[in-house]
């Protein structure tokens, strides 16, 4: 399965409330927090508004079977 591993690396003091939810909506509660989420095209598109912010990292999970 594949996943995305999202980090914050910009402040969201000063961006527009609907890049600090969407930030919040990731599970991003601090600068430099590193938060794995599932690659589907909802959290790609989170990630695509705030692009500026994060640095993302595509990897692969083994499936527990």
């Amino acid at each position: 399965m594949k996943k995305l591993r999202i980090r914050q690396i910009r402040s969201g003091i000063n961006a527009k409330e609907g890049h600090k939810r969407t930030i919040r909506a990731l599970g991003i509660r601090r600068m430099l927090q590193t938060v794995e989420q599932p690659d589907n095209p909802q959290i790609r598109g989170m990630v695509r508004l705030v692009r500026h912010m994060v640095v993302v990292e595509e990897f692969t999970v083994a499936d527990e079977t």
